[in-house]
């Protein structure tokens, strides 16, 4: 995503189709809340859970 984040125009595209991204996620910011405190195996299970509500 770096990457992608500092080109312009057609070296943009180009990265696009290199790295392409759907959807990315950050500390499940939708659920509200500190998640960092919680087992990993739990943060996993809800950004999958995310991930299929979205389709």
């Amino acid at each position: 995503m770096q990457e992608r984040l500092a080109r312009r125009g057609a070296a943009a595209a180009h990265a696009a189709r290199e790295w392409p991204a759907h959807f990315v996620a950050f500390d499940l910011v939708q659920r509200g809340g500190d998640l960092t405190v919680w087992p990993y195996a739990w943060r996993r299970a809800a950004l999958e859970e995310l991930f299929a509500d979205r389709g």
